[in-house]
């Protein structure tokens, strides 16, 4: 199995016929990614690109088509051992070991509220100018207190109580 860590660019030249220079990679202890990938790949097994944080960046069956950035490190794995949803969720590999990123309830909660103000700061803005410019109708001095109100009650929230939290109506 093919295993290629910390890759590095070793040198890049201009070929001929080539238009842009040629990049090539080793990797923390020389080896060159296209000799090893060549004389080692046997074409069965699933590669995955690892960045220096540690996720999965990206996988493929052929080596071909893995994008190779310095820092990256490069690990021949069987298909099976795969996860299904690598695609779908972010996992981290080290020693052979597949760990599935679940983001902790209290950022997701943060994400969404962050999410909430930025859409009641758009609803918010066209009324407040109307108001500003002394041309609001009573509708839209209604519409500017539901939504401030509702922009409060999200400022107000505890994200700490996160999943359990009550999120206020978003007004209509």
């Amino acid at each position: 199995m093919i295993t290629f860590k910390n890759i590095k660019i070793s040198k890049q030249v201009l070929e001929e016929g080539i238009p842009l220079p040629v990049m090539y990679f080793e990797d923390e202890t020389g080896q060159d990614w296209y000799k090893l990938r060549d004389e080692k790949w046997q074409g069965e097994n699933c590669f995955i690109a690892v960045g220096a944080d540690g996720f999965i960046s990206t996988w493929s069956d052929n080596p071909n088509f893995l994008t190779l950035s310095e820092g990256v490190s490069i690990y021949e794995i069987s298909r099976e051992a795969l996860p299904e949803d690598v695609s779908d969720h972010h996992y981290s590999y080290a020693n052979g070991e597949f760990v599935k990123f679940v983001q902790p309830a209290i950022e997701v909660a943060a994400q969404q509220k962050n999410t909430l103000l930025s859409q009641a700061a758009a609803a918010i803005a066209p009324l407040q100018d109307a108001v500003d410019i002394d041309e609001a109708t009573d509708e839209e001095l209604a519409s500017l207190k539901v939504w401030k109100k509702y922009r409060v009650a999200l400022n107000r929230l505890d994200l700490a109580a996160a999943p359990d939290i009550d999120w206020p109506a978003v007004p209509e």
